[in-house]
């Protein structure tokens, strides 16, 4: 019997691999809300239990609750946005904010230091049906190239483009994991309409810089 090719004709290799990547990632940053929202409800239920039906220990818990569905919600957003980008507005710092939402277990795994600057929303000129995965390579690029360091993010305006600027500085950068989502990168730049430029000299901090138009 045949086996079915790693990868259905209808979803590209690297958004494959991202998806393969976010799912673990969400699996992973699920687990926290959850486990906390079980333990506020016990507590909440031993309140009540307790005859205590009102007052600050009850509202303490009803707020974690509130918080923990709100951090499960957003996960779960992002990674149907991730799934399914065709349909976002192509905005840059939507785009980062959500690679960091669902990738930041790999930056606590990798012990990186994630620091970002510029506004939160930058409309650009791309299709949104690629700039997703684009932007999401370029963080777990970022991330394994600052491995044990530090990961700078900088979204701003440059003339008549938008630059999204990604500069790794760490102990151990791991080349051969980043080295998939680089490529992914570099093929899914045109695509999106990024002009793409990088400076990964191994003795200096990697750079990848991703250019693209103002909206019209």
């Amino acid at each position: 019997m045949a086996l079915a090719p790693p990868f259905s004709p209808a979803v590209p290799p690297e958004r494959a691999m991202r998806l393969e990547r976010a799912a673990g990632a969400l699996a992973h940053e699920g687990k926290n809300p959850l486990h906390n929202m079980v333990m506020h409800l016990q507590l909440l239920a031993e309140t009540v239990r307790d005859g205590e039906q009102g007052g600050a220990p009850a509202e303490r818990h009803v707020q974690a609750l509130r918080d923990g569905i709100g951090r499960v919600d957003a996960l779960l957003q992002a990674f149907s946005d991730l799934a399914s980008p065709a349909h976002l507005a192509p905005d840059i710092g939507a785009a980062i904010s959500r690679a960091q939402l669902l990738f930041g277990y790999e930056a606590r795994r990798g012990s990186v230091a994630v620091m970002q600057r510029g506004p939160a929303s930058v409309p650009v000129q791309a299709d949104p049906a690629f700039l997703c995965d684009l932007v999401c390579h370029a963080f777990l690029a970022g991330l394994a190239l600052a491995r044990d360091g530090a990961l700078h993010i900088v979204v701003g305006t440059d003339g008549p483009r938008t630059r999204l600027e990604l500069r790794s500085e760490g102990g151990a950068p791991r080349r051969d994991e980043a080295a998939p989502h680089l490529e992914a990168v570099r093929r899914l730049a045109s695509e999106a309409g990024a002009e793409l430029s990088a400076d990964l000299a191994p003795a200096a901090p990697a750079r990848l810089s991703l250019s693209f138009a103002h909206p019209r």
